[in-house]
């Protein structure tokens, strides 16, 4: 049987949006996830150098562009938790702001 992994949530999109580097910051919740543990990165662009950072660590990935300037990574190294991370659904784990949330969102869902 399969432990179900953690999620930790990390949103850098206000750090982006101000032009702040968030490197170390997800670095640092890097260094504190378990090996069964995603981490869902939520950003302003697709992170693609942070694939290769990643990937040296043990970690793959699964992205998807949630809407203009958002963007959702989750990132899995445990067997079990890369099986979980191929059936996650990404786009039901956006994060809006009342002002930025698409039509679509507005009826209740987040």
């Amino acid at each position: 049987m399969i432990k179900k992994a953690r999620i930790v949530v990390l949103d850098v999109r206000p750090y982006l949006r101000k032009k702040l580097e968030p490197f170390k910051l997800i670095m640092d919740a890097v260094s504190s996830l378990e090996p069964k543990d995603i981490l869902v990165l939520h950003a302003t662009f697709k992170p693609t150098p942070l694939f290769g950072v990643m990937k040296v660590k043990g970690y793959t990935h699964k992205v998807e562009e949630i809407d203009e300037q958002y963007w959702i990574v989750a990132f899995a190294r445990d067997v079990g938790a890369k099986e979980q991370l191929d059936v996650l659904q990404l786009r039901e784990l956006a994060i809006w702001e009342e002002e930025e949330r698409p039509d679509e969102y507005k009826s209740g869902r987040t």
